[in-house]
């Protein structure tokens, strides 16, 4: 064979093994991982994520846990569980020790219900879906920074009566699983990302009940945030802010917006 001829031979395998790295490596998901829809393919070879589809997992019959592996900016994507009452942890807790992307906390004041200005820390770090359903604690794909006010209803303490919160919901759920022991609840928890920035500003929730026999059962928790979704699932879109700061979504920096006085 000529040299011209083996040169230009060398050429193509060179192009098609580009093309194949490029292919592979371009952030497809694996199976079992939560199939997100993409924006950009970033130089590390891992997508930014925008938003996920929400659809109930396929019923197996079994407790199931899927979660979307981290963006390319290290941003959770989304976090998955179907499961029975009697599947649920009985794990003593850990301390929480991983800082997710774009987290940062601030000693605050806030305004209390009586007039009197208190101060407390600004932000948690946001289990997905909750511990009470995942025993899950550092894990950075079911980890956001979320604000305490929405996670807890509350700026010091919780108040599960706040419909603008996490843990109304994630409560309510909890007893519906207690009072329906034989049924699945199927619950997806979506961060909604604007753009490159690093804090969600929104969360949203879906749920839907499931039969043995995969028939779905709509579950309705109240609270006046709720719509009709895919697959049966009740949807609930949630802000992730604090009356008492002003965010930055962009980097998780904020100013608090009450005066001490």
């Amino acid at each position: 064979m000529k040299k011209k001829q083996i040169k230009a031979l060398t050429s193509l395998v060179v192009i098609i093994i580009a093309l194949a790295v490029g292919y592979f490596g371009s952030g497809h998901l694996n199976i079992g991982q939560a199939p997100a829809q993409t924006s950009t393919i970033a130089s590390s070879g891992k997508v930014l994520s925008t938003s996920v589809k929400q659809q109930p997992l396929d019923f197996k019959n079994k407790r199931q846990m899927v979660m979307a592996n981290t963006d390319a900016l290290g941003r959770a994507v989304d976090s998955h569980i179907q499961l029975k009452n009697s599947q649920e942890p009985h794990v003593t807790r850990e301390p929480l020790n991983y800082n997710p992307v774009g987290w940062h906390n601030y000693d605050f004041y806030y305004k209390k219900s009586d007039g009197s200005i208190g101060k407390m820390w600004l932000m948690a770090r946001g289990h997905l879906v909750g511990y009470q359903f995942s025993g899950l604690n550092d894990e950075p794909r079911n980890l956001v920074p979320e604000t305490a006010w929405f996670n807890g209803g509350n700026y010091t303490g919780m108040n599960d009566s706040n419909t603008a919160s996490m843990l109304y919901y994630e409560n309510r759920l909890d007893s519906w699983l207690a009072n329906h022991p034989n049924y699945y609840l199927d619950y997806q928890v979506t961060p909604l990302y604007k753009g490159n920035e690093l804090l969600p500003r929104q969360i949203r929730l879906a749920y839907v009940g499931i039969d043995k026999n995969g028939q779905t059962l709509t579950i309705k928790l109240g609270g006046g945030r709720e719509q009709t979704g895919n697959g049966g699932a009740t949807v609930v879109v949630l802000d992730n802010y604090a009356p008492n700061a002003k965010i930055n979504y962009a980097d998780g920096t904020a100013v608090n917006t009450v005066s001490p006085k």
